[in-house]
């Protein structure tokens, strides 16, 4: 798994982190190499800007890997595959 934040200049910074923190004011992007899925995570309180850049850097990883679903996923509404990606659930 790859993971990325999306910073104030809407650029994808490779987190180096074995365990990422989802933070409500991030914007963090997942790549599931296992499921070929790129998970969007918006935190809650990630501002507009964040988010929308999110979607778009998100989009431009889809033509590095042209086989892998985008999901977008809202904090508080994170599906059981994601979780389970990341440890947070069994």
């Amino acid at each position: 798994m790859e993971t990325f934040e999306i910073d104030s200049d809407a650029k994808l910074i490779e987190t180096k982190e074995k365990h990422v923190k989802l933070d409500s004011t991030k914007v963090l992007v997942f790549v599931d190499h296992d499921e070929k899925v790129v998970y969007l995570w918006r935190g809650k309180n990630a501002g507009l800007f964040k988010r929308l850049m999110g979607t778009r850097v998100a989009a431009k990883l889809s033509h590095n890997y042209p086989d892998y679903r985008i999901r977008p996923v809202g904090q508080g509404h994170e599906p059981i595959a994601f979780l389970q990606l990341l440890g947070l659930k069994k």
